[in-house]
Parts: C-alpha cells; sequence; structure tokens
C-alpha cells in the first residue's frame, strides 16, 4: 500500500469517527436532554391540570358547604342554642299561642361516614373531623287550631335546617282550644357562622289544615218546630231550616257559617256537606258581596247572609 492510499485511509477513518463523535454529541447533549425536557413538561403540565381540577373541585365544593353553613343557626353550640330557643318562641308567640316553653336537649356530634377510608396517621385528622352537631328542641303551647296552623305554617317557611321528629296536638275542654308539642331537630358546623341570611321559603299549605279543627264535637241534634195543632211536623224540609250567618275566607278558605234553631251550628270549608247539601264554596254578588254557593240532588244554588236554604236562588247549569 502506497503511502497516498494509507493517508486517505486514514483520513476516511477519521472522518467517519468524527461523524460518529457528532451524531453522539447531538444525541447526547441535544436530543436526549430535549426528548426528556418535553418528557417533564409534558408531566408538569399534567399535574398542574390536575391540581387546577382539584382547586376547582375544592372552590366549588366550598360554595356549596357555604349555601348549608348560612341555613344554621350559628357556629358553637351557645349560639345555637340561644338562637333556637329565641325563634320557636317567637314563631309561637307570633301565631297567638299561649304558655309557649322551649326546651333544648344535648347535643350530639357526626362524624364522616366514610371515615374508614382514611387510613394511617395522615388521615387521622379527618378520622377524628366532625362533620356537623345536631341540636334538638322542644315546643310546647296552647292554643286555637287556627292559631297551631299558623304556627306551623311559619315553621315551615323557616330558612334553616330543621327536622320535625315528633308532633303531638291533643284537644282540650270541648276542643275549642290544642295543646301541642313539637320536637325540632337543627344541625351546625363547629366553628362556622352564616354570613348571610336566606329568604323565607315559599310553602304551599294544604286547604285541609286550615278548616275547622277535628276536635270539635258535631252540633246536637235540632229538634223539628211543633205545629199549631201540637204535632212534630216541621214547617219546611229539614235542610232548608238552616240559615247562613256568616261568609267569607279565613287564612285563605272559604268558609260558612250556618245555624238552625236552638243549639244548632256548623261551620263548613269547601267539600263538607250538611243534610245532603255540599258546600261548593263562596261566589260574589253584582255587589261584590259574598254568597255561599251548595248543591244537593243534582242542583245547585246560591244563599246570602242571613238568609235559608228555603230562600236559595238556583244557578244556572
Amino acid at each position: 500500500m502506497t503511502s497516498r492510499a494509507r493517508l486517505n485511509l486514514i483520513i476516511g477513518g477519521g472522518g467517519v469517527l468524527l461523524l460518529i463523535m457528532i451524531v453522539w454529541a447531538v444525541q447526547a447533549w441535544v436530543t436526549s436532554p430535549t426528548h426528556a425536557m418535553s418528557l417533564r413538561i409534558e408531566s408538569a403540565r399534567s399535574t398542574l391540570e390536575r391540581r387546577r381540577a382539584d382547586l376547582l373541585g375544592q372552590s366549588r365544593l366550598r360554595e356549596r358547604l357555604a349555601v348549608y353553613v348560612d341555613r344554621t343557626l350559628g357556629g358553637s353550640q351557645e349560639e345555637v342554642d340561644h338562637a333556637l330557643r329565641a325563634a320557636l318562641s317567637t314563631i309561637g308567640e307570633a301565631a297567638g299561642l299561649s304558655d309557649v316553653a322551649v326546651d333544648t336537649s344535648a347535643t350530639r356530634e357526626v362524624t364522616s361516614p366514610g371515615r374508614r377510608d382514611f387510613k394511617g396517621a395522615a388521615g387521622k385528622p379527618l378520622r377524628d373531623e366532625v362533620d356537623f352537631i345536631e341540636a334538638p328542641a322542644t315546643l310546647r303551647a296552647t292554643g286555637s287550631w287556627p292559631q297551631f296552623n299558623t304556627m306551623l305554617r311559619a315553621l315551615s317557611q323557616e330558612p334553616w335546617i330543621r327536622q320535625i321528629e315528633g308532633l303531638r296536638v291533643v284537644g282540650k275542654g270541648k276542643g275549642e282550644a290544642v295543646e301541642v308539642t313539637i320536637k325540632v331537630r337543627t344541625l351546625f358546623m363547629p366553628n362556622r357562622s352564616p354570613d348571610a341570611t336566606p329568604a323565607k321559603l315559599a310553602v304551599q299549605w294544604p286547604d285541609a289544615l286550615a278548616g275547622a279543627s277535628p276536635f270539635l264535637l258535631p252540633p246536637p241534634p235540632v229538634e223539628p218546630a211543633e205545629s199549631a195543632a201540637g204535632g212534630s211536623q216541621p214547617a219546611v224540609p229539614g235542610w232548608q231550616r238552616w240559615r247562613v250567618t256568616f261568609v267569607g275566607r279565613i287564612e285563605g278558605v272559604d268558609e260558612v257559617h250556618l245555624r238552625a234553631g236552638r243549639g244548632g251550628r256548623r261551620q263548613l270549608v269547601v267539600g263538607q256537606a250538611i243534610d245532603g247539601c255540599v258546600y261548593l264554596g263562596n261566589r260574589a254578588d253584582p255587589d261584590g258581596f259574598d254568597e255561599a254557593m251548595f248543591r244537593r240532588a243534582g242542583q245547585s244554588w246560591l244563599v246570602a247572609p242571613g238568609a235559608t236554604f228555603a230562600d236559595r236562588n238556583a244557578l244556572a247549569e
């Protein structure tokens, strides 16, 4: 091999070696670090997205939790005890009830139902954390049936969280008055006081509860008027003797009061009947005064206040 050929071989080998070193250097110092950096950036981006989602989830959770906190009566046992007593007493007295008394009982702590999922020392704070505390109370009072309904409706409209655990109503005397006992339970979250007072709730109150007291005894039977000959034949059919003494609305419910002879008194709400005459409600006459509507034997008619069923005016079918 000539010296020139040997020189060319050395130069070619050196060029190949130099090319290999350049490729290795590019991979080692440029390509590999760039790929590794891209992987780290992608991992950091994924971690950042997960953290952002966690933060958004926590923010939404705090907002939802704040809604419940605003519906509590306070953040401590003393605060809630005082507010619960005041709220129930105010509701009872505003309804006109008498002998209003409110008693509170011992509170009960409620922990997380998933506390078993918090393992180890790191999960101990979550295992021991109290989710909320229940505070029970009992309201006792005396009053009329309408006053009891007013109190119960006002309680159902209150915005603070509550659970009615017991309701007991007992008639007194002849049923004009009732004794009421209501057991209520509310809750609060320790050291978290409400920031706002929500508006009262809109409640659709059942019409049946606004009627006459179920404790009132039915009126005694009315003795038929004696005829001039001394017999016992009534002057008019028995059902026509009823006279309308009042037509109006009590607590938003149509009501009519009737009287027949001595001791014969009745109060009817829509749907109730007397001697086969079904009360249909009230209708205003051309002058704007209410008249009571009844239906009997397939015929509907009106009776004005002060008139008897015998003075009825038929309604066009």
